[in-house]
């Protein structure tokens, strides 16, 4: 996409459907991940052990998002309240806003890069986004 070296090599690992990915497919090892939409990167984030992050608070269908800024800023983009209101409680999302948000994530794609530590990870992740921030991604 042309964002940078560091997005070259992040849009150069193997997208992995959300819709088709299983918890075991993910590495439990500190990384950062990108998640795409219609081939285009929409967020970027790092995790201290990648499946959890990435799999369980990202992909989860729980009413709380509270552990989640991507799914907060997926409700934000579809209209249901702002990032920080889901998260401070102020707005709580009915049922099917919930489900639409799940939805909307399923028909993602997500990469990751593996990194030796968490220092590694927090690095990279800060690298990238001086390079370019996904539209979903905030400062």
């Amino acid at each position: 996409m042309g964002h940078g070296p560091l997005w070259d090599r992040m849009d150069g690992q193997r997208r992995w459907r959300a819709r088709l990915l299983s918890a075991s497919e993910v590495p439990r090892r500190p990384g950062v991940y990108a998640w795409y939409r219609q081939g285009r990167a929409v967020y970027v984030g790092k995790a201290d052990e990648l499946c959890g992050r990435a799999w369980g608070n990202h992909m989860g269908n729980g009413a709380s998002m509270g552990s989640s800024a991507f799914r907060r800023n997926v409700a934000e983009h579809l209209g249901f309240g702002t990032s920080a209101d889901i998260k401070e409680q102020r707005v709580r999302l009915a049922a099917n806003q919930l489900a639409e948000v799940r939805s909307w994530i399923l028909r993602c794609s997500v990469a990751w890069i593996e990194c030796g530590t968490i220092a590694d990870a927090v690095r990279l992740e800060k690298a990238m986004k001086l390079e370019w921030i996904p539209p979903l991604t905030k400062r």
